[in-house]
């Protein structure tokens, strides 16, 4: 057992786990953190006077405590609970550019890859990776060094599930040259979607922090756990893509309230 002058040093990352203030279910548990901190912050007043108007009395007010984590993953529950999103799952309709030829061998097809220009035949054939949901007059195609510029004209087009066959006027300006098609298609239904609207913020919660102090004078790990009654998560989420450098990790900051019907903010609790 250590006494009080027993000297503990801190590094390892907590795992955190969110409980529901009302029923104190577990919701989601944060095992992928990169960093967990606690700021504890006050301001100071004070009341001055005499020759010079020195400070005489200070008191400290507005005392304010953060929590800031950093997670180098994200889950879909992570999402939804920290950032307001709401989930749906079912067909969507996605925007497909292809540029590409797609092996359609299996039930997911899969893009073979740039050293497999997607081409129109000398017949004026096409052969998409997945059924476009529009119009053939709707789909757009465009010589590939002529992207986005002007399209290829789908007079007189045909579509036949996942085989687009142009016109006349279209065989002329792309026969047997390299094509890049926009057009939409549906999703499965296992589809899931997160939405951001401008009524849905994160919830509030009770946190339980768990990690290990070191201690001095034997070099062991000992159990530590932080309590957090209520915290408020904020509803601010950042996600980075990057080419290059290290993954992007997903930091959230969280306002540490006064428990109800009590002073206690934060508890630390070291136990053997």
């Amino acid at each position: 057992m250590s006494n009080a002058n027993t000297k503990f040093g801190a590094k390892e990352v907590m795992d955190v786990t969110l409980y529901d203030m009302a029923t104190n279910k577990p919701v989601i548990c944060f095992d992928t953190l990169k960093t967990s901190s606690i700021s504890v912050t006050s301001e100071k007043v004070y009341a001055r006077g005499g020759k010079g108007n020195p400070k005489l009395i200070t008191w400290e007010i507005n005392k304010e405590a953060t929590l800031t984590i950093e997670d180098a993953l994200i889950t879909p529950k992570s999402m939804e609970l920290v950032s307001g999103m709401a989930t749906a799952t079912g067909t969507k309709t996605v925007y497909v550019r292809q540029k590409n030829e797609w092996d359609t061998t299996d039930t997911t097809p899969k893009d073979k890859g740039d050293l497999y220009p997607l081409k129109c035949s000398k017949e004026g054939v096409i052969n998409l990776a997945f059924t476009p949901k529009e119009k053939v007059e709707d789909i757009r195609v465009y010589l590939s060094d002529s992207d986005c510029g002007t399209p290829v004209t789908m007079t007189g087009a045909s579509i036949n599930e996942k085989t687009l066959t142009l016109g006349p006027d279209g065989i002329t300006s792309a026969a047997d040259k390299k094509v890049v098609v926009y057009y939409t298609r549906d999703t499965s239904e296992t589809t899931q979607t997160y939405v951001i609207t401008a009524d849905k913020f994160a919830g509030t919660y009770k946190l339980v922090g768990d990690t290990v102090v070191r201690n001095a004078e034997t070099g062991q790990d000992e159990p530590f756990q932080i309590i957090i009654p209520n915290l408020k998560w904020t509803s601010n989420l950042e996600l980075g893509f990057s080419a290059d450098g290290d993954p992007t990790s997903t930091t959230f900051e969280c306002e540490i309230m006064r428990e109800s019907g009590s002073s206690t903010m934060i508890e630390m609790i070291k136990y053997e």
